[in-house]
């Protein structure tokens, strides 16, 4: 039987990861996070034993592995230790040293700093791995190194306020607030941001990722489902969910070299008795974006980690 492409292996990896994000941003971690870990774990050792033997797969299996680390970590921290430990400020200077007289999350930090550490170079431009590199050398109580991951995260991200958060709170200089958005250095996708109530306690902030603008709008045909009368939606956006303060429904298109393209959806947004629609027009649909992104890639954007839609 042949092996699976390793690509296949790689987003479905990317897309256990997305739902543990989640889970830890949300909820601030669940149990159903260690079989979404494990399944994701699962699927990057799939991917090795394929065929594969271009860098760039090489690298997302490099930062794969380190995020499911990480988020390892950081599950243990919320629910065993009881400290705050999320990606708005980081976590505690020597929480392991400080608050875990049981040494339950040390060898987990141990292993989050070397996976990181292990992909710092695979991508030398996003901003991910430094920063989750400074989580868990923070966690450790490693001061100086810590200071040292966050300002090479903020060097390649000098718009996030996670890894500015944390080198204030470790008492260190920060460069200088960016003065325009830029697109990332490396690689060109399209960058979907969907931000409304999914009701009156809840509020949905995704950030997705695509290889192309053709494939946002077909995503964005499917989840914005039939018209208002044309039976139940409870599954679909609708352009009530973005009439709410605060709600939104943005395209970022990045290409390397070239000042990052917006586009506000929530204003294109058509809606009559039978059906919902984006108007398109001037929107890029089928032009190429290049060099693309490697399939199952997350990037660190917008002061988030996102993954790519699968």
């Amino acid at each position: 039987m042949p092996a699976q492409d390793p690509r296949i292996h790689l987003l479905q990896a990317g897309r256990s990861l997305a739902e543990c994000e989640f889970l830890l941003r949300q909820f601030s971690g669940e149990q159903a996070v260690l079989g979404l870990i494990a399944q994701a774990r699962h699927h990057c050792d799939q991917a090795e034993q394929g065929p594969h033997e271009d860098a760039e797969t090489a690298a997302t299996l490099a930062i794969l592995r380190a995020v499911a680390s990480t988020f390892a970590l950081r599950q243990v921290v919320l629910s065993d230790v009881c400290c705050d430990f999320d990606d708005d400020d980081g976590t505690l200077l020597n929480g392991l040293g400080k608050h875990d007289s049981k040494g339950v999350s040390r060898p987990l930090a141990e292993e989050a700093v070397l996976t990181a550490e292990a992909a710092l170079a695979a991508d030398p431009h996003d901003a991910l791995m430094p920063l989750y590199l400074g989580h868990a050398l923070t966690w450790t109580g490693d001061q100086n190194a810590a200071i040292a991951a966050y300002q090479e995260a903020l060097r390649r991200a000098p718009d996030d306020h996670c890894a500015r958060s944390a080198l204030s709170y470790l008492h260190a200089p920060a460069a200088k607030r960016p003065q325009s958005e830029t697109s990332h250095p490396r690689h060109a996708f399209a960058l979907l941001r969907s931000a409304y109530w999914i009701n009156n306690n809840e509020w949905e902030d995704a950030l997705v990722l695509f290889t192309s603008v053709a494939d946002v709008r077909t995503h964005l045909a499917a989840a914005l489902g039939p018209g208002p009368n044309a039976g139940s939606r409870s599954d679909c956006l609708t352009g009530e969910d973005l009439d709410d303060e605060g709600a939104e429904l943005t395209l970022h298109i990045h290409c390397p070299g070239h000042p990052t393209a917006k586009y506000d959806l929530n204003a294109r947004l058509h809606e009559n008795t039978e059906t919902t629609f984006i108007d398109w027009t001037g929107v890029p649909v089928d032009e190429l974006l290049e060099p693309p992104l490697p399939p199952g890639r997350p990037l660190r954007l917008h002061s988030r980690v996102c993954f790519p839609h699968d």
